[in-house]
């Protein structure tokens, strides 16, 4: 490196090195309150079913990449398949659970 044309002027006995720590954890930086609400109020007229990822969004009334998040970084688990080659599907009272342990969380 020494000899390269970049490096000439550079003194190499005073190199610092310096490493990036892993950024916490995330958190969910929106209301989880009026996302829950929506869920309940489904299941209540409803009942409690298994959805796939754009039914969820729409009752949830949030983005399909927020969703995509959310699960990537664990809030929500991922859905269940029945095959593999199936759609996932989500227990709407396990993913009210899920967001209302990530709400005492925040």
């Amino acid at each position: 490196m020494k000899t390269h044309q970049l490096f000439q002027d550079a003194d190499f006995d005073d190199i610092h090195i310096v490493s990036k720590q892993r950024s916490p954890d995330p958190l969910i930086m929106m209301d989880v309150e009026k996302p829950i609400v929506r869920l309940e109020r489904f299941i209540r007229n409803n009942g409690n079913r298994m959805v796939g990822k754009q039914k969820l969004c729409e009752i949830m009334k949030i983005s399909r990449p927020t969703l995509n998040k959310w699960i990537d970084d664990e809030f929500i688990s991922k859905g269940q398949r029945k095959e593999p080659w199936s759609r996932q599907q989500f227990d709407l009272e396990t993913v009210v659970s899920e967001l209302k342990k990530q709400q005492n969380i925040v």
